[in-house]
């Protein structure tokens, strides 16, 4: 249906018009004006020919068609429009994206300072709370370490184990006697050597057992005057400069001659003093 339509196109028409306003109405005039009435014609539209100066049998064009000429110095730009249009827009567009791209690296490149700043402050931070924690750890390590000797010093009062070989417990201490009869200053320093000293003593309690230990026999204590001035004073002391509390003197001791060590015990459990003897000792630790 379609190409019977463009068949039967007819490219012209005949119009009336009038040739002036003020004439009568009734008198018109016949002219010729091209009608485009297919798609074909419309490309026909911007490639209007130019009149040829040697057709003298060519009809003069119509006052209507005098416009085509601007018509188609349009048609001539339009194309030139057109390929500006589409090399201009690719243009701006790639120079919008990069723009786009260099604001994007430089916000990242921000970005990525800011956070190294903050890893490294939080890095250090680490480092810092680490160290208090080592310190932490160093100082709860050792209290541990010193508690567990205090329970197992304890475990081994209970039960009486702790002593070294050779030893005798009594409450919380142990006790040693030499069996070698020496001087006052040989059983001390043998005392010193096994981390002990010459025996203290500080209550009843431990003078009845120290007379027991040392049954029929006569073991120097850590008691000793002091020789002061070319002198010996009488001021009693224990071997760890503690002053002399209770004593257990025997009849007629203490003296003030030149013997300035304690010995324990006489025949009846007491004490007395001796200088330069030979003795066996009692160590206490």
């Amino acid at each position: 249906m379609s190409s019977d339509i463009y068949s039967k196109v007819q490219l012209s028409k005949k119009v009336r018009y009038t040739r002036n306003e003020q004439e009568n109405r009734t008198d018109w005039e016949d002219k010729e004006v091209n009608i485009y009435e297919s798609a074909e014609d419309v490309a026909d539209y911007c490639s209007v020919s130019q009149p040829q100066e040697d057709d003298q049998q060519t009809p003069r064009q119509p006052a209507v068609r005098k416009s085509s000429s601007r018509r188609v110095k349009l048609c001539k730009m339009l194309p030139w429009v057109i390929m500006s249009v589409a090399i201009i827009t690719p243009a701006i567009y790639f120079t919008l994206e990069i723009i786009k791209l260099k604001n994007n690296q430089s916000h990242l490149s921000d970005t990525g300072d800011n956070y190294t700043l903050q890893l490294q402050a939080k890095l250090l931070e680490m480092a810092a709370n680490y160290s208090q924690l080592q310190n932490s750890y160093e100082i709860l390590s050792k209290n541990h370490s010193q508690l567990t000797d205090q329970v197992n010093r304890l475990n081994n009062t209970i039960t009486g184990k702790w002593c070294p070989d050779g030893w005798t417990r009594f409450r919380s201490s142990c006790y040693f006697k030499g069996e070698e009869k020496t001087t006052w200053y040989y059983g001390k320093t043998y005392c010193e050597q096994e981390g002990a000293h010459l025996v203290i003593i500080n209550s009843k309690a431990e003078q009845e057992f120290i007379k027991q230990f040392n049954k029929n026999g006569e073991s120097w204590i850590g008691l000793q005057g002091k020789w002061i001035d070319g002198q010996w004073t009488y001021d009693w002391k224990w071997v760890d400069e503690s002053p002399l509390t209770q004593s257990f003197w025997g009849t007629e001791w203490p003296r003030n001659n030149y013997q300035p060590y304690g010995i324990c015990c006489n025949s009846v459990g007491k004490w007395k003093q001796a200088y330069n003897t030979y003795h066996n000792w009692i160590c206490e630790k």
